[in-house]
């Protein structure tokens, strides 16, 4: 579960895997209108990252990142797996 935030603070963070790579930042985001959380990061991804080879749904070049996927957030996000 992510601590609470505003959306502004995670808009434009870098979106790093557990390996340190950069998959790209984040674009917008969703939330379950039942809870008010954060359920799903949209990511614009990196350019040269091709989308089939990750595990999450993407289209035209954003990603749909679950946020139970998330290890911590900082200065970046950086993904448990």
């Amino acid at each position: 579960m992510m601590a609470a935030t505003f959306g502004r603070e995670l808009i434009g963070l870098s979106v790093v895997d557990s390996h340190g790579d950069v998959l790209g930042s984040v674009a917008d985001l969703m939330l379950d209108l039942s809870t008010g959380a954060v359920g799903t990061l949209i990511i614009e991804l990196n350019t040269d990252i091709d989308a089939d080879l990750l595990p999450w749904p993407s289209e035209a070049g954003l990603m749909l990142l679950p946020t139970g996927e998330i290890e911590r957030v900082g200065a970046q996000i950086v993904l448990n797996r």
